[in-house]
């Protein structure tokens, strides 16, 4: 089963502002991460404000995900480095 990925109107705005190598393998990754039964397997669950969402990371970098098992959805939230992502 293959999961639909979408970016949020503000993650594609902080995925373009990062490096091009670095953007490729975010995109990589995420197309992973889609391939799996389930994405939740890779990453972790958020706790506190955040809690309901997941987080990967690539290097540095985090991504906020929201995963919708309903429609079968992957949607990244927020795209930054580590110490200002939450």
């Amino acid at each position: 089963m293959s999961w639909v990925l979408r970016y949020e109107q503000t993650a594609e705005k902080e995925l373009s502002k990062l490096d091009k190598g670095i953007q490729r393998s975010i995109k990589e990754y995420l197309s992973e991460v889609c391939q799996l039964e389930d994405p939740a397997f890779r990453g972790h669950p958020l706790t506190g404000p955040w809690a309901g969402y997941h987080r990967y990371r690539v290097g540095q970098i985090r991504m906020i995900v929201d995963i919708d098992r309903s429609v079968i959805t992957v949607t990244v939230i927020k795209i930054d480095r580590r110490d200002s992502v939450y």
